[in-house]
């Protein structure tokens, strides 16, 4: 099977991390670019709409302004015929109003004035009285003024008579007080077509398929063809984007809004004019990128033969470059192979070859003083291990093991030796115990561990006060700590007469209390200092009383603080709920069985995970 050479593999991971890089900058570069390309679109289209919509309004204001006129010249008069030279007048002077009419409502049906621009722009007018069907723009503006009661503009419709116009109307009604009732008089119109308005929006495409649109209600200014007008109005009924759009319109909203319509992505800009109409423009976000589109796939055909060349390029380069490394490693595997003194291939070149070959030199000499070095080494391990077990035997033959019947203690250390102490001084009317933790570990540890403990046995025998005792041992620790460290000690004498308990604790954990009736707990104790941190500290010892039967636990953070693999610790909880148990509670079990079914209950729930302190326990027994 033939394999790769260097240079193959170095040049295809070149490629790899430039076709990595050149992919991730043509994305960035065309999700960067399609946004900006998109905002400046959004932006420039709705530039576009305000426009539309000024060329909009002021048609839309002058025909109001001139209905307004007119409304006002016939509030002044009853005569028809004056009435109808009124809007034939308004109708020939004002060239954007293609007829006007006044609708007077009678007990025979609507009367109507009508005047009108023929299509030789001659101004016509014609009475009719009533006979109007009821789908007829005259009933149908009777009846949106009794509804709306103000001014408003029709939707689009035909034109009557001959006239073949698309025109909307604005109608103002007026009204006469009756009473306590405002009764419709009579309804003036002005028509305006609407035909420009088609156009305009027909004309105005900011990109090939954009959509400009007017909607006045239910009607569609600027679409004639009669078959998208039905398309739309259909994908009205199933697409919740655009009856949502819908609704934004008619809430006279000036906004822009993303869309997708079928598997197109688009984007609408609306605002309202002042009559409640919307104009609005549609461009499909396909076309606003189409330029975009075209430039990146440029750019990736052109980044696909730029990267084809890098990589012959370095290949050729990588290959020439590298004919001193086979050499090198050539005489690496015979220096593997127990050749020493294999030569080395000459590098003139002042380069990384030159260090590299320099390095092997470096390597053959360095490879025969390690192999010395090495050996030394091993032997002074060697050594050292065997000083560190020594040192653990005398540590552990400074621990009393001569125990009586109702005191059982252990210690084991988490390294060769280590820092916890116990210790019990038996006198014939009292019994001092204690338990402590030095803080560290290994020999430094282990040594005040000792001085410590000496200083225990020295003042137990002087039948002092314990905050005297804890005083005096705090002194001589403190003279021989030069390495700022501390012990933290609980120490305790129990008159086997009175059952008094005097005791004090530096720092230490607090001792479980197991009285022969009731539940276990925690002795609570003043806080004082640890030993070994300041000389004449103040301490301050306790009594209490306890009953014959009382089983006193002490321990170190060992036990406590004992972890399993995921880190959860064996803790208080779990210590006071062994405390409850039956090995605990048995006044028939020795201290030893005590001790020892705490430790086995401990090692259970580390779960065969390595001790990361010293463990010691010590029960003793009212």
């Amino acid at each position: 099977m033939k394999t790769k050479t260097f240079a193959q593999r170095l040049s295809g991971k070149v490629l790899l991390v430039v076709v990595i890089i050149f992919i991730v900058e043509l994305i960035v570069v065309g999700v960067t670019s399609n946004r900006l390309i998109a905002v400046e679109a959004e932006i420039s289209t709705r530039s576009i709409l305000h426009g539309t919509m000024s060329d909009f309004e002021l048609p839309l204001n002058e025909v109001e302004m001139s209905t307004r006129t007119v409304a006002a010249l016939l509030q002044t008069t009853t005569d028809v015929a004056v009435a109808e030279q009124i809007v034939s007048q308004t109708v020939a002077i004002d060239s954007l109003i293609c007829a006007g009419s006044v609708i007077i409502p009678t007990a025979e049906g609507p009367g109507v004035l009508y005047s009108y621009e023929d299509s030789t722009g001659a101004v016509r007018s014609f009475r009719q009285q009533g006979g109007w069907s009821d789908d007829s723009w005259v009933v149908r503006c009777m009846r949106a003024a009794e509804k709306y009661r103000r001014p408003f503009w029709a939707p689009p419709y035909k034109a009557e008579g001959d006239r073949n116009l698309h025109v909307t109307a604005y109608c103002y009604p007026a009204f006469r007080r009756q009473g306590a009732d405002s009764v419709l008089v009579g309804i003036v119109t002005c028509e305006l077509p609407i035909e420009w308005m088609e156009q305009r929006c027909q004309s105005l495409r900011p990109y090939k398929n954009s959509l400009t649109t007017v909607a006045c209600g239910n009607e569609l200014i600027g679409i004639s063809d009669t078959a998208i007008i039905a398309q739309i109005r259909k994908a009205m009924k199933d697409n919740a984007e655009l009856q949502e759009l819908q609704a934004d319109m008619m809430k006279g909203k000036d906004t822009m809004r993303r869309i997708w319509v079928g598997s197109k992505l688009s984007f609408v800009v609306f605002g309202p004019l002042h009559n409640g109409w919307v104009v609005s423009i549609m461009c499909p976000y396909k076309e606003v990128l189409e330029r975009s589109s075209q430039m990146h796939v440029n750019l990736f055909f052109i980044g696909i033969v730029g990267l084809l060349l890098l990589y012959f390029i370095c290949r050729r380069t990588i290959r020439r470059m590298t004919v001193p490394i086979t050499e090198l490693s050539d005489a690496a595997l015979r220096m593997a192979k127990g050749d020493l003194k294999a030569e080395l291939p000459d590098i003139k070149s002042q380069d990384e070859m030159k260090h590299l070959h320099d390095s092997f030199v470096f390597m053959q000499n360095s490879i025969t003083d390690y192999i010395e070095e090495l050996r030394t080494t091993t032997a002074a391990n060697e050594r050292m291990e065997s000083e560190l077990n020594v040192a653990r035997n005398i540590q552990m033959g400074m621990l009393r093991t001569d125990f009586p019947q109702n005191i059982y203690a252990m210690l084991e250390p988490a390294k060769e030796v280590g820092g916890d102490l116990y210790d019990f001084v038996v006198h014939e009317r009292d019994t001092y115990f204690s338990v402590g933790d030095v803080s560290g570990k290994g020999v430094p540890a282990s040594l005040m561990m000792a001085i410590t403990r000496a200083a225990l046995r020295f003042v137990a025998g002087l039948n002092q006060s314990m905050d005297a005792v804890m005083s005096r041992i705090n002194n001589s620790v403190t003279d021989a700590n030069s390495n700022n460290m501390f012990v933290t000690l609980f120490v305790a004498r129990i008159d086997y007469e009175s059952g008094r308990m005097d005791f004090c604790n530096a720092g230490h954990n607090p001792i479980i209390v197991i009285p022969p009736a009731g539940e276990p707990y925690f002795l609570k104790a003043k806080a004082n200092l640890a030993i070994g941190l300041f000389p004449d500290f103040p301490y301050q010892s306790e009594s209490i009383q306890i009953e014959r039967g009382t089983r006193i636990v002490a321990y170190t953070d060992g036990v406590n603080e004992a972890e399993r693999a995921d880190k959860t610790m064996f803790g208080n909880d779990r210590l006071l709920q062994w405390a409850k148990g039956e090995v605990a509670r048995n006044m028939e079990c020795s201290e030893q069985q005590v001790v020892e079914d705490l430790y086995r209950s401990v090692k259970a729930f580390a779960d065969g995970n390595a001790p990361n302190d010293d463990i010691t326990i010590l029960s003793f027994k009212y």
